[in-house]
């Protein structure tokens, strides 16, 4: 974590130290072995920035070659069900995401980094769409648009298109043995339009806070698990709760949103 930080402080010439420092003090230990140092650095420039500028949403977007798809940086304040929100913009766009990294820094605010496609499982790289992607993340967030009925419609064109010939068995495993501050929760489903949408906000609903999330899909497979506390920030210990999760979250993927 020190080297990363000392990296860091390297690489950012011409910044006044206090800014260095108040940038460095923010990350917690988990952030600093999270990202690579050129990452940090257009972290550092988005957070400052933001501050400057007072903005309570700010999204920087880039393509990333490497994995054909188009990285999107939300810095806002963090909140129960902003991951939820955030897939609900997505979706309405017609975005699928396919990475994610969750991180809540010291100040409250959310670094919440997603890695997305569009339905041809490629980079969003219009400037149209992008446009659009960023006005709905930030109607989303601000709570002036909800993605629901919106989603609705796109699942309708999205069953349609996808026969029932594709079939995957919906399964939810939820594991307290796999993290030692965290419970894991671990979602397999047919990947659909809003499926991740729906799954969070089950999360939400529930009062579990997604501390990170590894989104996985192959062909028409979602793999998604989730890092999760209850809202007392402590792992889930009750049975109870535990029935309680698996069968909405089953519910939901049954009846495909």
């Amino acid at each position: 974590m020190a080297r990363a930080q000392n990296k860091v402080r390297e690489a950012l010439t011409g910044w006044d130290t206090q800014d260095i420092e108040d940038f460095i003090e923010r990350g917690y230990p988990s952030y600093w072995l999270s990202f690579d140092t050129e990452t940090q650095m257009r972290h550092a420039e988005l957070t400052r920035d933001a501050k400057k500028s007072g903005a309570d949403i700010t999204i920087n977007t880039r393509i990333e070659t490497d994995m054909d798809a188009t990285e999107i940086t939300v810095h806002t304040t963090d909140h129960p069900g902003l991951f939820s929100q955030i897939a609900g913009a997505m979706a309405v766009c017609g975005a699928s995401i396919v990475d994610a990294k969750i991180l809540t820094l010291s100040d409250g605010m959310a670094l919440d980094t997603f890695w997305i496609q569009d339905a041809n499982g490629e980079a969003f790289n219009d400037k149209g769409r992008i446009t659009k992607l960023r006005k709905t993340l930030e109607q989303v967030i601000s709570g002036q648009l909800r993605p629901s009925s919106e989603i609705k419609k796109r699942q309708v064109v999205d069953n349609k298109a996808r026969t029932a010939v594709f079939k995957v068995e919906p399964n939810v495993i939820i594991d307290n043995k796999a993290s030692r501050t965290h419970t894991v929760i671990e979602v397999t489903a047919r990947d659909r339009q809003g499926l991740l949408y729906d799954i969070t906000r089950v999360l939400r609903d529930l009062s579990l806070q997604i501390a990170s999330a590894r989104i996985s899909t192959f062909g028409e497979r979602a793999v998604d698990v989730f890092y999760v506390k209850d809202v007392f920030g402590l792992k889930i210990d009750s049975r109870t709760k535990f029935v309680q999760i698996k069968e909405n979250l089953t519910d939901i993927l049954n009846n495909d949103g």
